[in-house]
């Protein structure tokens, strides 16, 4: 008699790269806690070092700019998957190309769960008029529930509280030097504070002796601006475009502190265990994509009463002036930073 087919479930998450991002200690979670199932993540190329460790969990990487472009392309990426024999599917992406695939899945009879993302909610929570300002289910809870609808145990992972290990410097209190690593743009106008208050603000820590500082970024522009901020201050040293992801990823791990907006690197440096100080503006952390563990005391925002206005900070500012960023200034982050390395938090 033959024996029954080893569980193989196939998690597919497209974008954008801080939410791919947030679903690597989850699988890793879940991989450990159920060593006889067998987990492929589909996601981008770029990605993949994040999901590295677990014997189980493996990756799968799509490249939906290149082969798997189009609807042939989203065709052919559906018989690749095919090919590795999943037993089930969990969509934790929920956009126009997996409900594709999931309609090719379904038709193939392999059974699927997808996420589901609280949109009426969400709605209610950047609403202009009527807002309902309250902490919604994290993404990575969501992301849970697709795992538990396809009949594995919850584990609660996207429970779990504040860790308290992400509110002190990896390196504990009172040494003589910390690394600081400071990541100071993200995708969306809505989510990034001025371009000159987080220079101040490199300068200031540039300035004291215990602080080195790595810069992270990409794309033309960014690297040409944290390379000039290399060669102004002392002490700091841009990454951007200088290194592969797997070794900035090494290098975020040797930080005591991220600095950055809602941004990707704030999941990169959760995901490695790394404290977070977050700057806010459109976006809130009420969200849900809040860094994984981190404190909410961490967290730089206003307290104006139109945010959130956005869920991603796509949308453009209604009053003109960006007031949830410029309100804040580079003394509040600076104190912030200083407070954290002596404990004062």
């Amino acid at each position: 008699m033959a024996g029954k087919t080893p569980e193989h479930i196939v998690v597919i998450r497209f974008s954008a790269l801080g939410d791919a991002a947030m679903a690597s200690p989850l699988l890793k979670e879940y991989a450990r806690a159920n060593p006889g199932v067998r987990f492929t993540m589909v996601s981008s190329s770029m990605l993949e070092p994040l999901f590295e460790g677990e014997p189980n969990l493996s990756y799968f990487a799509s490249d939906l700019k290149g082969r798997h472009k189009g609807l042939k392309g989203l065709f052919g990426l559906f018989r690749e998957i095919m090919s590795l024999k999943p037993t089930k599917v969990a969509d934790i992406n929920s956009v126009l190309r997996t409900f594709i695939l999931r309609v090719l899945f379904t038709f193939s009879f392999v059974p699927l769960a997808f996420l589901r993302k609280g949109r009426s909610e969400k709605r209610a929570l950047v609403s202009k008029k009527h807002k309902v300002l309250k902490p919604l289910i994290s993404t990575v809870r969501r992301y849970e529930l697709v795992l538990i609808k396809l009949g594995l145990k919850d584990l609660k992972f996207g429970l779990k509280g504040e860790d308290s290990t992400l509110t002190k410097p990896k390196r504990g209190y009172g040494q003589m030097s910390y690394i600081i690593g400071v990541a100071p743009f993200a995708t969306h106008k809505g989510k990034i504070w001025p371009e000159e208050r987080m220079e101040e603000l490199v300068s200031r820590l540039s300035k004291d002796e215990r602080f080195t500082i790595y810069l992270f970024g990409g794309g033309k522009r960014e690297i040409a601006v944290l390379k000039g901020w290399e060669q102004k201050y002392s002490g700091v040293k841009s990454l951007a475009g200088t290194c592969s992801f797997r070794e900035e990823l090494k290098a975020i791990a040797q930080t005591d502190l991220m600095i950055c907006m809602d941004s990707a690197n704030m999941h990169f440096a959760s995901c490695l265990q790394v404290p977070v100080i977050s700057v806010w503006g459109a976006t809130h952390i009420y969200a849900g994509f809040y860094g994984l563990g981190q404190s909410t005391s961490m967290a730089i925002q206003s307290s104006i009463e139109c945010r959130p206005c956005s869920i991603f900070g796509k949308k453009e500012c209604f009053r003109g002036d960006y007031a949830c960023l410029n309100d804040i200034t580079t003394d509040m982050a600076e104190r912030r930073v200083l407070n954290f390395f002596a404990g004062e938090l």
